[in-house]
């Protein structure tokens, strides 16, 4: 039997694709992604791949994602490779790999240098007879016959029946030439794209009359010269697509084509059809085209692919394109946002503003100057390109156009692709940095600067707004009208509102201390408030606030800029990414109906350029009636569709049992389901295969018959049983990406763990039975032997009790007394020294700490001995001993370092105090040990209201201490922060 066997759904699930994509475009028929569009990651040996070379891809059906190198094969599971490589076990008779080929069972045949051919199923590998030369591609063909496209040699055919070492049966179609790649079409047709051509195989054909036709060379059907052919695939359509050293061709109805006359001089080395219908066509040294509706979009080392030389290419499970290079591995995937950067044409990537024009049009302001995108397609907003200015703010114009707040320019205004002066420092503006625009419906124009609020009316009047109007702060970062005609001034220390009563401050400072207002959003009845405490609700009716951050469950605190998308979505925008929440369920919050909102995070994983969204100016993101939300970033304008954003799947996210074991031993979990009585400990690997989101992938399991409750294991992939006991158990494990819903669970494997023979019920009952029986009969000698032992055994506790006393004493004064001088050692020290710094903190008294040294010790090691040495230490301890008092303490610092902690001494009366020691020290007589012997010690002192720690005053003593050795020895040095630091 068995030690962990699959349950019957799991072996069904295996042989289903199941994906999760968690925000993935809906297209209308025809549509195809351009390239622009797609979000790219890449591999290479520093990210774990065996070799940069990826000569082919393959995905089975379980999910796992497998790449042929000329190191070994590489498995993929979205966190890590696991690598295969040249074994007995595996059949892999040389590590370079040429070909991967998987199929509907989760086989995968692996095959390349060296003539090796294996077959991978599950967990087995089913080593095949080795071919006389490199096999560049292999073919299981509907009759279950392999076929084999080798390097020099050409193409054979294996039966379905062949065994291991049975060569002779092998049947040749073409010889002495290289074939690349092989293809069964739908009408059971054999095809081999080689160096001198694409050719029809008859399988069919006996192989043993020489004469016998067995292929069909296309291109010379055709009347078309000789070409070398890397590849062919089917298409959808029925029809064949062949890749050439001189472009690439369809196969249709007999005739061979040209795809388009753009590619006749490329050399296309791999080909694939997406889910779209468009064709990627993989180049020697042009890198991608994609090539769809007549239209041709082209992808090089300069847009990010590792290497322009193209060996494979896959569509996976997810729809994501994996390409393979010579410079290692690229991943296009189609992400929820859309982001333009220059590379884009956008004038630059710092946005700091973004505002909606119409449903397809969107002005862009950064660092760098102005720009349009329309109809999804960016440009300079400038009929000037050369126009550089710093924009930091946008609003409507009633008369067209647009407003625009400049950093060092003041306002302008944008119309017609022309620039207009308007307002700065000059004609009346506080100051040319302008953060906040306003024009409202009669035509005043507010301005929002870091030297206070600007009104000018139509007349041409200005009014400054600044504290001393009842502003909190002259710092202005958001303006908004509501819906009463009231303005709303958001600021850097809290917000306004101005209607006909004059300003009023809205204390926002009650909810957890916010202070930035950063944007609003206004709807009837009620105001929304991004703040650096999160979002704040604000009711007009009765003027109630409610904060919905942190304590409802929001990871982040400061917030930019929230957006209404009109589908029950609150954006917001951060520095760290953008977050989506319910409109319904952040009222219900504000209401006190719920306590926690959920939400749903992005960043650069999910299309973003940069996760950094600017904030401090306005408007910072915007909405379209179209449902469009658009961003501003460190690193360009995203874009998203909410109404996409909130299409999910419920398909799930494909799980695989990667390892299993026992006590630190691997064991092959299909074969086995029973654990020996001795397992003392289980460990599980397990891996969610999903790669669009892989590295947040979170998981929980449970084991029945040990729990019935989950274990949130966050990102972890291992569980871990310890002393199990004997029975039957099941693991189950669920995966999901963060902020949705858990998937059902549809991996388990059960396993029963033995019981030892004494864990039996027939032979506990009889052990207790034993030991009943023994009880008794030991129980009345038990009680009379307790009798009789516990005079005996009183005294021996007493004594014990004594010792251990003694014991602990003498520990107690080792652990903090230094043995030689019998001064308290630096453990002792350093506890007291925290606690009179912290007394001397808290009481605003004074604090002194000195270090001293016993100058040029080691000579007198050398010169009169180590013996000589310990007395001298000791007379200094005796010394030091004798200063001791309340508010003094000494202690050995370590080998010739002793240290002094003085309170209530006054850092001017330190020197002298400190100075008279040093003397005392020096007309120490030694002459009973030499009468040359003099002792001298230098001194580093401190003062605690120097700094903030105990340990920044030691380190402060030890710097004066080695101040004074520089300086001499023998001397006293304070530390100063200031030259003429030093006194002796």
């Amino acid at each position: 039997m068995s030690v962990i066997q699959l349950s019957v759904t799991q072996l069904k699930a295996r042989l289903c694709w199941f994906y999760l994509i968690f925000l993935f475009p809906v297209l209308p028929a025809n549509a195809s992604i351009p390239l622009a569009n797609y979000f790219n990651d890449t591999w290479s040996t520093q990210d774990g791949l065996p070799h940069n070379s990826i000569n082919a891809i393959a995905q089975t059906t379980d999910g796992y994602l497998w790449f042929a190198t000329w190191e070994g094969v590489a498995r993929y599971n979205g966190r890590e490779f696991r690598f295969y490589e040249r074994s007995d076990k595996t059949g892999i008779v040389d590590s370079g790999t040429r070909a991967l080929v998987s199929d509907d069972q989760n086989g995968l045949w692996v095959a390349g240098a060296r003539g090796g051919i294996t077959y991978h199923k599950d967990t087995k590998w089913y080593p095949q007879p080795v071919a006389k030369n490199m096999v560049n591609h292999v073919l299981k063909d509907s009759e279950g016959g392999l076929w084999i496209a080798t390097e020099g040699l050409g193409v054979f055919h294996r039966p379905h029946s062949i065994n291991q070492g049975q060569q002779d049966s092998e049947s040749w179609y073409l010889e002495n030439t290289s074939a690349y790649r092989l293809l069964e079409d739908k009408q059971s047709q054999i095809w081999a794209a080689t160096e001198k051509g694409l050719f029809r195989l008859d399988k069919n054909a006996s192989h043993t009359p020489s004469t016998n036709k067995k292929y069909e060379d296309v291109f010379k059907q055709n009347g078309l010269p000789e070409k070398r052919v890397y590849s062919v695939i089917e298409l959808k359509n029925g029809s064949l697509l062949i890749a050439t050293d001189k472009g690439a061709y369809v196969l249709k109805n007999g005739r061979v084509s040209l795809l388009h006359s753009e590619l006749i001089n490329e050399a296309i080395s791999a080909l694939m059809e997406d889910e779209e219908g468009s064709l990627w066509l993989g180049t020697i040294n042009k890198g991608v085209f994609k090539f769809h509706d007549g239209e041709i979009e082209n992808l090089n080392a300069e847009q990010g692919l590792p290497n322009n030389r193209v060996l494979s290419m896959l569509q996976d499970i997810e729809g994501s394109i994996w390409i393979g290079t010579n410079g290692g591995l690229l991943r296009l995937r189609s992400a929820p946002f859309t982001t333009f950067t220059s590379e884009r044409q956008l004038v630059g990537d710092y946005v700091r503003s973004v505002i909606s024009l119409d449903n397809d049009t969107v002005l862009a302001g950064s660092s760098e100057g102005l720009s349009l995108i329309k109809n999804n397609k960016a440009q300079p907003a400038l009929d000037n390109s050369a126009t550089k200015l710093s924009v930091l703010s946008f609003a409507k114009r009633n008369q067209g156009g647009a407003w625009v707040g400049t950093y060092l320019n003041g306002l302008k205004y944008w119309q017609d692709n022309q620039l207009f002066d308007y307002l700065d420092q000059n004609s009346g503006l506080p100051n040319n940095e302008v953060r906040a625009i306003l024009e409202d419906n009669q035509g005043n124009l507010w301005i929002g600067t870091t030297n206070g609020l600007v009104k000018r009316d139509t007349e041409g009047h200005y009014q400054v707004l600044g504290r001393e109007q009842g502003l909190p702060d002259e710092y202005i970062m958001a303006l908004a009208r509501d819906n009463r005609g009231q303005l709303w001034v958001g600021t850097g220390v809290g917000v306004a509102v101005l209607n006909d009563n004059g300003l009023q401050n809205i204390p926002i400072q009650s909810q957890e201390g916010a202070a930035y207002a950063f944007g609003f959003w206004i709807e009837p009845g009620f105001v929304w408030i991004t703040t650096d405490r999160g979002l704040i609700r604000y009711r007009q009716r009765d003027g109630q606030l409610k904060l919905i951050g942190r304590s409802a469950g929001l990871p982040i605190d400061k917030l930019f800029q929230v957006v209404y998308d009109g589908d029950d979505g609150l954006w917001l925008t951060s520095n760290r990414g953008i977050w989506r929440i319910s409109y319904e369920s952040a009222h219900a919050v504000a209401d006190g109906k719920q306590q926690t909102i959920a939400f749903e995070h992005f960043a650069e994983d999910d299309g973003l350029a940069s996760a950094q969204a600017n904030g401090g100016s306005n408007p910072a993101a915007t909405s379209t009636d179209n449902g469009k939300v658009w961003f501003a970033t460190a690193k360009g304008v995203s874009t998203i569709d909410s109404a996409l954003a909130s299409q999910k799947t419920a398909l799930r996210l494909p799980i695989v049992i990667e390892s299993v074991s026992i006590d630190g031993h691997n064991i092959d979990f299909t074969e086995h389901n029973e654990l020996p009585a001795s397992t003392n400990r289980v460990t599980i690997n397990f891996a969610g295969l999903g790669y669009v989101m892989s590295s947040r992938i979170e998981y929980r399991t449970k084991l029945l018959g040990f729990k019935s409750d989950w274990a949130l294991r966050g990102k972890n992939t291992v569980a871990e049983y310890t002393n199990l006991a004997p029975g039957d158990y099941k693991f189950v494990v669920s995966a999901r990406y963060p902020y949705s819903d858990w998937h059902n669970a549809d991996q388990i494997i059960e396993f029963r763990v033995l019981p030892h023979f004494w864990q039996r019920l027939r032979v506990q009952v009889a052990f207790v039975l034993l030991v009943i029986i023994l009880m008794v009969g030991l129980m009345y000698w038990r009680l009379h032997s307790l009798k009789q032992s516990e005079v005996r055994l009183k005294a021996i506790i007493e004594k014990q009790t004594h010792t251990l006393r003694q014991t602990s004493e003498d520990f107690q004064r080792q652990a903090n007394e230094d043995e030689l001088t019998k001064l308290p050692n630096r453990r002792a020290f350093d506890r007291l020294l925290k606690e009179k710094f912290e007394q001397a903190k808290q009481n605003n008294t004074s604090l002194v700490m000195v270090i001293m040294d016993i100058d040029h010790f080691k000579k007198i090691n050398d010169n009169y001995s180590h013996l000589v040495g310990d007395k001298v230490i000791q007379a200094l301890g005796n010394e030091l001993l004798q200063l001791s008092a309340p508010d003094v303490h000494v202690a050995r610092w370590g080998g010739e370092e002793f240290t002094m902690i003085i309170e209530g001494l006054e850092a001017e009366k330190a020197f002298d105090y400190c100075d008279s020691i040093r003397q005392r020290i020096a007309s120490i007589d030694h002459s009973h040990l030499s009468n040359t012997l003099k002792m001298t010690v230098s001194m580093g002192v401190a003062f605690a209201h120097q700094v903030g720690h105990y340990e920044d005053l030691i380190r402060l003593a030890d710097q004066a201490l080695y101040q004074a050795k520089n300086d001499g020895r023998n001397c006293v040095q304070l530390w100063r922060t200031q030259k003429n630091n030093n006194r002796t």
